[in-house]
């Protein structure tokens, strides 16, 4: 068939069963083998009615009309609100068969790059919903009142209208509703992307898991809202456990949901939480892992695959608030952090002096910069852990950690694919992988994956 003949239409019905998975969840069946059609709430093996609501010359996309088949994995929640927000691709998927997709996952993403290495069961979570500790929701006036929930993945005009987040801690959720009903109260102008008018632009809300202190981020495209001061009182009034609300000022014309300007209207600048016994201060722009059960799992496992000694000098790279490398200090002789951005070095050193640990010391500075004086100036770097946001590490970072020559290099991703690639680039630079890569279940009901893998040198 010629290449500009498509063997499909715009609403067309087909039928087909689902053969692969991709990483953001979505089922695909093949039209005449080479054709894809992406589907959400398609899984593994099951036989699918569709409608092709976008078609373009290389895939399209279709609405699930009928599961013909079901998988033995399917169990369906009755919470098509999430489907229709993106939020959690597999509600409707057995925690088994989650476990089981995202294995196959890191596995597909290592096949993809020519790595044939072991991959371990996915380690689950305890409790694989209500898990999440942060959450930014948007704010919008629909049909007639102040909405909150996340937008409609066809139509991101619309908020799809939340109550049950099904991810998030519940006082969370409870405490979005309490501040949006306030909001809505005092009429709050909600900000426009059209006009570029209004104030409101969304809720953050963060509780400590141990601590269970509750901080509330209103972020205004307006230095000031309007009755901000009876704002914040009915906010500390009605909100439980409030220990810090805070005025984030947000004028930018980006998708960037909070800026470094914060004002305190009640409480105090941060809050904290306990981490493997330490205690972390948390801002409103500070880098913590939403899953506190699970990242407790996910650093001790990471010290576990390190093989730590007492005589260990360790490299916490991507440090942020110092998370990683100060659940670690207290196995090793020394600890340095890297991170770019300041502001996460200010609370990495505040959380050293909090839990008065004297073998550390945290840097701001761009890691690959940072590794190549190191190593100049003969520090003796015998691990180096990594923990990169999902686009992975750059080759400028991995030829300074080749530069710096560890004996051993712990990688901790959130992207298996990007993890993938950056673990081949190391096996071609002096590195081996030793064991399995072994997945981790941070963000359950979603398509992501958490991983964590050993690099030895060679040499």
């Amino acid at each position: 068939m010629p290449r500009n003949i498509l063997p499909v239409k715009l609403n067309e019905i087909k039928e087909g069963v689902v053969t692969d998975i991709l990483h953001n969840g979505m089922g695909v069946i093949m039209v005449d083998q080479h054709y894809p059609v992406k589907l959400v709430d398609a899984f593994l093996g099951e036989k699918i009615r569709c409608r092709l609501t976008q078609v373009d010359r290389l895939s399209a996309y279709g609405e699930v009309l009928t599961v013909v088949k079901p998988s033995a994995d399917r169990q369906n929640q009755n919470k098509a609100y999430l489907l229709e927000a993106g939020v959690a691709p597999y509600v409707n998927l057995s925690y088994s068969g989650q476990l089981k997709l995202k294995r196959r996952q890191v596995e597909q993403a290592f096949a993809a790059v020519d790595l044939k290495l072991p991959v371990a069961a996915t380690i689950g979570a305890d409790q694989p919903t209500h898990y999440r500790n942060k959450t930014v929701v948007p704010l919008k006036n629909q049909n007639g009142h102040l909405t909150t929930g996340f937008f409609d993945r066809k139509n991101k005009d619309t908020i799809v209208p939340m109550d049950d987040y099904y991810l998030n801690d519940p006082i969370i959720d409870q405490t979005i509703g309490i501040v949006r009903d306030i909001l809505d109260q005092f009429k709050t102008p909600i900000y426009n992307d059209v006009t570029k008018q209004g104030a409101m632009r969304y809720i953050m809300v963060r509780r400590g898991y141990y601590s269970q202190q509750v901080m509330v981020v209103l972020v205004s495209h307006l230095a000031q809202i309007p009755d901000e001061a009876a704002i914040a009182q009915a906010i500390v009034e009605q909100v439980p456990a409030l220990k810090s609300l805070i005025l984030n000022h947000n004028p930018r014309q980006t998708s960037q949901q909070l800026t470094g300007d914060n004002r305190v209207l009640w409480g105090d600048a941060a809050i904290h939480d306990q981490l493997l016994g330490h205690d972390f201060v948390i801002g409103p722009n500070s880098f913590y892992q939403v899953n506190p059960k699970t990242t407790e799992v996910l650093y001790q496992l990471a010290a576990q695959m390190g093989e730590l000694k007492a005589s260990d000098h360790a490299i916490d790279a991507y440090s942020g608030i110092g998370t990683i490398g100060l659940s670690i200090a207290d196995q090793v002789q020394q600890v340095y952090g890297v991170e770019v951005v300041e502001r996460a070095v200010e609370d990495a050193k505040i959380n050293i002096a909090q839990n008065q640990i004297k073998n550390a010391q945290y840097i701001a500075a761009d890691a690959p910069v940072q590794m190549e004086k190191w190593r100049d100036e003969n520090l003796p770097a015998d691990i180096i852990f990594v923990d990169p946001p999902r686009r992975g590490l750059t080759e400028t970072l991995m030829d300074a950690m080749v530069y710096l020559n560890p004996d051993r290099v712990v990688y901790v991703s959130c992207n298996p694919v990007t993890m993938a690639r950056d673990i081949k680039y190391m096996t071609e630079h002096g590195y081996q992988v030793q064991g399995p890569i072994q997945p981790l279940d941070q963000f359950p009901q979603t398509a992501h994956v958490e991983c964590v893998a050993l690099l030895v040198n060679k040499h």
